[in-house]
């Protein structure tokens, strides 16, 4: 049973998020009567100010039904653009919709308003889903689907014809409550060292984890990468969604720094029954600071105390030597040379394996 609201004031730590009035007009028909903002949607860039003023018109006569809900996005004291909810209450689902003026595009406006949104959709009015959906090719639409916790669930081949006649895909995602919950709750393990903290990687996290994932020095000697925005996206999507789930086989962690928050690298444990694998990987300004041993040292201790494994491995490329260094420092036994094991692009090169088994690292402590 939903409790339907209307469409109330909310308030984030650099918006307003409230009714239109009519007032609003010339704020509105400035970013409205551009067509690069109403390039992915349905209506038309706005002819005059009197099309918005009628439009703003309309909105404005359906906040007196509780279940119409659309904001306009207050910042700096401008209506700069809007965030509408469209439920259905025989399903308990909504979908939401926005737009934003250009000139504030990348500054995480829309995320900040969507959030707020989801927050209330969830909390006050008691949906059960909320649906996002986009073009393929907007990508700045599906980022802050990203940024929100929704999930892709599918694509809608050929599904809308667009304003230059062409057929589009469109990218179909949703977010359901008891994820939303988890997520709001810190969802998954958080382990802790002298200097960092590691904390279940989101999707939040691309701008930081793109920067690494996508140097082709910090990749070289992976079996993937350098990555594409898209390949970025896709792990940490992957990875927030095993977390959410809330009994994940591989645990993706990022690496925190205590002193001033910043995202250095990140990290991994992989598990099949009471076997595991870890890795590491840092961005390039904070390596040779013993970060990689510090939490390689933290992948052992929850690998063995809490997840009761019996042996983790961890393999490099042989010339990776700062990698296989880490190793020796954790304790690990080189195990294995393999010859021409790996394989990237036209590149063979010899791999490394270590490992050790909780008895071992037991009885080092």
């Amino acid at each position: 049973m939903l409790t339907h609201r209307g469409t109330v004031d909310l308030k984030t730590p650099r918006l307003i998020l409230r009714r239109y009035r009519i007032e609003d007009t010339d704020d509105t028909y400035r970013w409205c009567r551009d067509p690069e903002v109403s390039r992915y949607v349905t209506w038309e860039p706005h002819a005059s100010p009197e099309d918005t003023a009628a439009l703003l018109a309309d909105w404005i006569g359906k906040y007196e039904s509780p279940a119409y809900y659309h904001w306009t996005i207050e910042f700096e004291g401008a209506s700069v653009g809007n965030i509408a909810l469209m439920p259905n209450d025989r399903h308990e689902s909504a979908e939401i919709g926005y737009a934003l003026a250009r000139p504030l595009w990348h500054r995480g406006i829309v995320s900040e308003a969507a959030q707020a949104v989801v927050r209330f959709a969830f909390r006050e009015v008691g949906l059960r889903r909320l649906m996002i959906r986009y073009l393929a090719e907007n990508e700045a639409s599906g980022g802050v689907a990203l940024k929100c916790g929704f999930r892709e669930e599918g694509i809608e081949r050929q599904a809308f014809v667009g304003k230059d006649g062409a057929p589009h895909d469109i990218v179909r995602t949703s977010l359901l409550r008891e994820e939303w919950e988890r997520l709001e709750a810190g969802a998954g393990t958080v382990l802790e060292t002298e200097r960092l903290t590691l904390r279940p990687a989101r999707t939040s996290d691309f701008e930081a984890v793109h920067l690494y994932s996508s140097d082709h020095e910090s990749t070289r000697y992976m079996g993937w990468g350098p990555n594409t925005p898209e390949d970025t996206r896709r792990f940490l999507r992957t990875a927030e969604t095993a977390w959410a789930a809330g009994d994940p086989k591989d645990f993706e962690f990022v690496l925190i720094r205590k002193s001033d928050g910043a995202l250095v690298g990140g990290c991994g444990l992989y598990t099949a029954g009471e076997l595991g694998e870890v890795g590491w990987i840092l961005r390039p300004e904070f390596r040779r600071r013993g970060y990689a041993t510090e939490a390689g040292e933290a992948l052992l201790r929850f690998g063995f105390c809490e997840l009761g494994l019996w042996r983790i491995r961890a393999r490099c490329d042989s010339r990776n030597t700062p990698s296989w260094h880490v190793m020796e420092r954790l304790g690990m036994r080189r195990e294995g040379f393999f010859r021409q094991a790996r394989h990237k692009g036209n590149e063979h090169a010899d791999g490394l394996e270590y490992a050790i088994l909780s008895e071992e690292w037991e009885a080092e402590r």
